[in-house]
């Protein structure tokens, strides 16, 4: 018999993160798993929860999967499920991407989001616990369809989280220098999150090129204004003009790029960009 998760309807973050977490990382038994919603507190076909080993409820049913008993205010259904997975070896506790959206889920779950600063901003109408009761409202998608839509955001959230870590550690064996604007940064990476991530700790710029296909990047921080224009010129003159593109803004200088067409890739090195810069704003 196919698994069943089961799951109350019209459900929020920590329902649609605990079905997530099963099939996504114990795929040899939900990953095919059929999708049930019974009103809150509920248990399908009204079994005792727990007792069909092909059914397993998160956030409803008070079994091993839901935290509305007694002491459930310390922990959420997805983290159950986490630390469950973690137990099965099916995850690891070192998965730092994975542990701070259970985290997350949980400070949701503890409506924590009412002091977070500047609650009214208009900025939290984008985030995902905040747009899946609208999606319920709107009545358009039925509970699966929300669900399953909502997977396909998480699977998004957890590549962003690995992405960033992956960022942070890279960046620490980067090449940082010096240059008339503070402090700038020069790595090979294929990762995209370095730069944004760079510019976050304060790097005013960001040298970034690719190590298999040797495209490059170069960032300013836009809060400084910076303007690339006199780099783009001093470029012009020793590569070919066709490879790269200033940006209107003035603040990226781009050798390639994954939203427009494949550019040749540059002959010129890091520390030959490093140099032009230095010289170009001594």
């Amino acid at each position: 018999m196919s698994k069943i998760i089961v799951t109350h309807k019209n459900p929020d973050l920590d329902a649609i993160m605990s079905c997530w977490l099963l099939i996504r990382f114990d795929q040899s038994r939900y990953g095919e798993a059929a999708l049930e919603f019974v009103p809150q507190g509920v248990t399908y076909k009204n079994q005792i929860v727990d007792s069909d080993q092909d059914v397993i409820h998160v956030d409803t049913g008070r079994g091993r999967f839901d935290h509305h008993q007694e002491g459930g205010y310390e922990t959420c259904a997805a983290k159950l499920v986490w630390e469950d997975l973690i137990v099965q070896n099916l995850v690891a506790p070192s998965d730092l991407a994975l542990s701070e959206m259970v985290k997350f889920a949980l400070a949701i779950d503890r409506f924590e989001d009412s002091s977070w600063s500047e609650p009214l901003s208009t900025r939290y109408a984008f985030t995902l616990h905040e747009v899946i009761p609208m999606l319920h409202s709107l009545q358009t998608m039925d509970n699966e369809a929300v669900t399953r839509y909502v997977f396909v955001y998480l699977d998004g959230v957890y590549q962003r989280l690995k992405q960033l870590y992956r960022a942070q550690s890279e960046i620490g064996g980067a090449q940082v220098f010096d240059w008339a604007r503070g402090k700038a940064l020069a790595i090979e990476s294929e990762n995209s999150e370095v730069i944004k991530i760079a510019q976050k700790l304060g790097y005013t710029l960001v040298v970034m090129k690719h190590p298999k296909y040797g495209h490059m990047r170069i960032k300013g921080i836009p809060e400084a204004k910076i303007d690339l224009t006199p780099l783009y010129d001093k470029i012009m003159k020793i590569d070919r003009p066709d490879m790269w593109y200033l940006h209107p803004s003035k603040q990226m200088l781009l050798n390639g790029s994954d939203k427009s067409s494949p550019k040749d890739p540059t002959t010129l090195t890091l520390e030959k960009i490093i140099e032009l810069v230095k010289k170009t704003w001594e």
